[in-house]
């Protein structure tokens, strides 16, 4: 196995388990939806958290969930005129948007660690609700997943590369099984 097809196995394996532990995140929204949905409805005493909870869980879950879905190329983008172009091109117009997307990204990641210090630094709390539970561990969840984003971007440009210089590797994210004899 060459170090190129290592590297690209290790990031999706990264790529995947960060996806596969934020998708627990959904039994704790259902969990916390349910109890405000007996407590509020059964009990008539509804909780002053669970809407805020699931809130906070819900945009942890969705931004965390970026890395995978790229690695699983499951982000919007308009394939009408991209399916026509040849390989090269294609891999052409990868490697522009992705080294673009890592820039872009690299100026967000500095602003969200930032976002986060401060919130951290100054003990930040939500003013929401009576609750007030502290912000800063939700808002360190987006450096987080923007540098496990920017690491499968990484990933991706390599992949674009590669096809642009013609150079056979081993994609771990093609299936043997998947290719037609």
């Amino acid at each position: 196995m060459s170090k190129v097809t290592r590297y690209l196995r290790v990031q999706d394996g990264l790529s995947d388990w960060v996806g596969r532990a934020t998708s627990w995140l959904t039994l704790g929204i259902i969990g916390v939806l349910l109890y405000e949905v007996v407590a509020r409805y059964l009990l008539n005493s509804p909780t002053i958290w669970g809407h805020e909870l699931s809130t906070m869980l819900f945009g942890a879950m969705s931004i965390l969930a970026g890395s995978y879905t790229l690695r699983h190329q499951g982000h919007v983008r308009s394939d009408v005129v991209y399916r026509l172009l040849p390989n090269r091109a294609q891999a052409f117009c990868d490697l522009v948007i992705f080294i673009l997307a890592i820039v872009v990204l690299t100026v967000v990641f500095r602003m969200a660690i930032d976002f986060a210090y401060h919130s951290w630094r100054i003990d930040e709390f939500s003013n929401r609700s009576v609750w007030r539970p502290p912000l800063w561990p939700i808002k360190a969840t987006i450096p987080l997943a923007v540098g496990f984003l920017i690491l499968q971007c990484l990933a991706e440009l390599v992949r674009a590369a590669l096809r642009l210089a013609g150079a056979h590797y081993e994609d771990p994210r093609v299936d043997v099984n998947d290719i037609e004899p």
